[in-house]
């Protein structure tokens, strides 16, 4: 029996010490990855979002101690985003020029310009995130501690391209022959606003596995509360759609308008 009592004893003495390298540490910093799902709440009826997108998030974090129980989280992640749109309750039309989108006002200028009818709209957007939140842990109990955040995720745009599938509708071949095309890596300056936040809050757990390394595992929820797309003039859009009135048809130029919100699952390795 005291042999029993000893082991473990020495057992929880060791537990307890090994708890302690990462409890007693000011900094914990090192990689974060994991996926996440994005969801557009849009603000027009013109365009129309495709069901979920998703993200695959890269980067590093650092946990800066407060106090024992209460560290500031910050860093700098990579987020990979897949977005999906389509057109709205009536078609939706561009001009363009090889690789580029046209703004409107850049249309009678341009270097044969080609007409597109828009019916799917897979965009990738590539944003640096820089998480600024406040985390509120637990004591270690053996070699865990739980933890909630709450805070923000502010991004920069980096870069962003579209792959559009629709109809070619070249003004020198008749309205009813038109071809099918999938138009890949197309740029249009200026769409996106370059500034996003969203605020949210996460939970999860951190396991002091060995010396001061620990893993760690949270899921979040983040929501949007700036625009994704810049609301411009006429004469900057690059969308349009036609309505007909009297037998006469009339452009009506428009920017895409959504809101994203994030569902966000990482994996942090911290030593």
């Amino acid at each position: 029996m005291k042999r029993l009592l000893f082991g473990l004893a020495m057992v929880a003495l060791s537990t307890s010490a090994m708890a302690q390298d990462a409890a007693g540490k000011k900094y914990q910093a090192g990689l974060v990855f994991g996926p996440g799902m994005n969801f557009q709440a849009m603000g027009t009826t013109r365009m129309a979002s495709l069901g979920v997108g998703s993200d695959m998030t890269l980067g590093a974090n650092v946990n800066i101690g407060l106090t024992e129980t209460i560290a500031f989280t910050t860093g700098a992640e990579f987020d990979f985003e897949r977005l999906r749109f389509s057109n709205g309750t009536k078609p939706v039309y561009y001009w363009y020029s090889d690789k580029q989108i046209l703004q409107q006002g850049d249309v009678a200028n341009a270097t044969n310009p080609q007409l597109f009818q828009l019916i799917e709209r897979r965009q990738r957007v590539t944003y640096l995130t820089i998480p600024t939140m406040l985390m509120f842990r637990t004591n270690f109990i053996g070699y865990f501690r739980y933890f909630g955040k709450f805070g923000l995720r502010n991004s920069i745009l980096l870069s962003n391209k579209y792959n559009d599938t629709g109809v070619d509708l070249d003004p020198e071949i008749p309205i009813g022959t038109p071809t099918a095309v999938v138009q890949e890596n197309m740029e249009a300056s200026g769409e996106m606003l370059i500034f996003k936040s969203a605020v949210g809050a996460a939970g999860g757990a951190e396991w002091n596995f060995v010396g001061s390394t620990s893993l760690v595992a949270e899921i979040g929820f983040y929501y949007g509360f700036t625009p994704l797309f810049l609301d411009r003039d006429a004469n900057k859009t690059t969308l349009f759609t036609s309505v007909v009135n009297n037998d006469e048809g009339a452009d009506i130029n428009f920017s895409n308008q959504a809101r994203q919100s994030q569902l966000m699952l990482k994996l942090s390795i911290l030593f």
